[in-house]
């Protein structure tokens, strides 16, 4: 019972502050999982992670229901995917219709400080996702690739969806 208060708590608090949602919630999330509650370790959080990358949706949301299942069972999995969800939801019901039409400089404040900070947690996820792997699968070549796929990501406009597949592809056989 005391762990589902827990995911109840952990969860609901990210979703309420989870800036900009899906993978900006990945920082929260190990956070919460990793350091504050103890839940997992970081190893862990890594293959769980990259787990949840194998299968189609939101990444947030089976990360979370893979922690909430560890930790208690398939309440805390229920649990752990309904808090981390609902707060946003009832906060965007809410922050749409507020905002919608509203063409007030307090308006534009609030949507910029949302996008930047939305932005910094992504940027924090997205490091502390590569310190994980690089911590513990290591591999010039795999990593030589992994900038490879960025700037042709960024700068080429190549689809998303053929360049992973084909860094994939070329992936599996740099790994040792």
């Amino acid at each position: 019972m005391n762990n589902l208060i827990e995911i109840i708590m952990s969860f609901g608090k990210i979703g309420l502050t989870a800036l900009g949602g899906g993978h900006s919630m990945l920082k929260l999330i190990e956070y919460e999982a990793v350091v504050n509650r103890h839940w997992i370790a970081k190893e862990e959080f890594i293959n769980m992670l990259g787990s949840t990358f194998l299968f189609p949706g939101l990444t947030a949301v089976k990360l979370s229901a893979l922690i909430g299942y560890k930790t208690a069972g398939v309440a805390g999995l229920l649990l752990a995917v309904i808090f981390l969800n609902l707060p946003g939801l009832l906060l965007a019901l809410v922050g749409y219709g507020l905002l919608r039409n509203n063409d007030s400089l307090m308006a534009k404040k609030i949507l910029v400080s949302v996008q930047y900070g939305a932005l910094a947690l992504l940027a924090a996820a997205a490091f502390s996702i590569a310190q994980g792997v690089f911590q513990t699968h290591f591999s010039w070549p795999l990593a030589t690739l992994c900038l490879a796929f960025f700037v042709c990501l960024t700068y080429l406009s190549i689809s998303p969806f053929w360049g992973l597949i084909a860094f994939i592809g070329i992936a599996f056989f740099l790994v040792i």
